[in-house]
């Protein structure tokens, strides 16, 4: 999969910006700090945010930020590459991503090693990449707990993380990137209550409620949903699976009276659900009386499209492209030694964030339905 050309210009320019930024803060003799809207705009100062080791044999920040003016350009280094899956348009996309996002930033990538969701096969990926000589890893943590050993493994090897999508519990990571998935179950559960006919009971197919993504959205529905008493919420705990998500969803359908929509916390199972819902006489297109209001969470082209044709309401567009080329970038940082404080502001309208110990550049995710479906800024149609 490949991003149109404008996409591409423009983390370009983004990058540039950066990198400016971070040279003029170095070469300032008289101390002042950089301006906080660029995401370098990191103190070269030792800082609470810098949360992992960098590689004995990483790049000085001198020698990285003075030939990143291209954008993304400096010393090769061998990036390894653990992400949870590839089995769902948005995990190939990212995937996809990450991969054109270290050639065109001169990064051999070790991997991709997928974990599987599994956190032993995580250890061993991690394991495997560093033997393999990785400088650092970009990571999507398998569980948020689990992924502890790993995380001190790493770090007793001197080998900076970056986190990305899912965050972790415990251990030290140099950054996580990932939106605020608190808000995605907000946005979802009351994008329904409003949208509804009348009060009634949602079907919540939650993901795995051992990651914080999981947890996270789930919490962020019922927080949303307190203010909608006339709704109830009926959890589905899936793991992620597919095939589970779909087998719940044809419960609900069935064994629910009131059933007024289907949050699905993300988008592979979506197709099964509408396939359930109109082999249950109970499908009708977005708009038209009696509808069940169905919304994901990842905002892949295909729910575009879906949202298009009226058969999706909605779905929280998850910035896959944005994730891998961050994930590159502060790689990049964390070898080139840059530390990064709370409440700074990014030059992608995020702000850095303390999050369980670690800090988290927490990236934006609109909500998608017909009304901004075409949207060219969003990552489903910039590829």
């Amino acid at each position: 999969m490949r991003r149109q050309n404008g996409g591409r210009r423009s983390l370009t320019r983004a990058l540039a910006t950066v990198t400016v930024a971070i040279l003029v803060a170095a070469c300032s003799s008289s101390g002042a700090s950089p301006q906080p809207s660029n995401p370098a705009a990191a103190s070269p100062s030792t800082s609470a945010a810098s949360s992992a080791p960098a590689a004995s044999s990483a790049p000085s920040a001198t020698s990285a930020t003075a030939t990143a003016a291209s954008g993304c350009g400096g010393p090769s280094f061998k990036l390894g590459f653990d992400p949870a899956l590839n089995s769902t348009d948005f995990w190939t996309a990212y995937i996809a991503f990450v991969l054109q996002d270290a050639k065109d930033c001169n990064v051999e990538v070790i991997g991709p090693l997928v974990n599987k969701t599994d956190p032993a096969v995580e250890f061993t990926n991690i394991k495997t990449m560093i033997d393999e000589g990785a400088q650092a890893l970009v990571v999507n943590p398998a569980d948020s707990s689990a992924i502890v050993s790993a995380l001190d493994y790493a770090a007793s090897k001197n080998i900076p993380v970056v986190s990305d999508d899912v965050a972790p519990t415990s251990g030290k990571v140099y950054m996580i990137v990932r939106a605020d998935n608190v808000l995605y179950g907000q946005e979802s559960c009351q994008y329904i209550a409003e949208h509804a006919s009348g009060p009634g009971t949602i079907a919540m197919l939650e993901g795995n409620l051992g990651s914080l993504n999981g947890s996270d959205r789930t919490d962020g529905c019922k927080q949303a949903m307190a203010k909608f008493p006339n709704f109830k919420i009926k959890e589905y705990v899936t793991n992620w699976d597919t095939p589970t998500a779909v087998a719940d969803a044809k419960t609900a359908i069935s064994t629910i009276s009131d059933l007024v929509g289907i949050y699905v916390q993300w988008s592979a199972p979506e197709d099964g659900i509408i396939a359930a819902l109109q082999s249950a006489g109970k499908f009708v297109k977005v708009g038209s009386p009696g509808h069940i209001i169905v919304i994901g969470n990842d905002g892949t082209p295909h729910e575009h499209d879906m949202i298009r044709q009226g058969m999706l309401d909605a779905s929280v567009s998850q910035p896959a492209n944005l994730y891998a080329s961050l994930s590159v970038f502060y790689a990049r940082q964390a070898l080139a030694g840059v530390t990064y404080t709370a409440g700074q502001k990014t030059d992608h309208n995020s702000t850095i964030i303390a999050l369980l110990g670690n800090l988290e550049d927490a990236v934006p995710a609109p909500l998608v339905d017909k009304s901004n479906v075409d949207d060219p800024t969003l990552w489903g149609n910039a590829h």
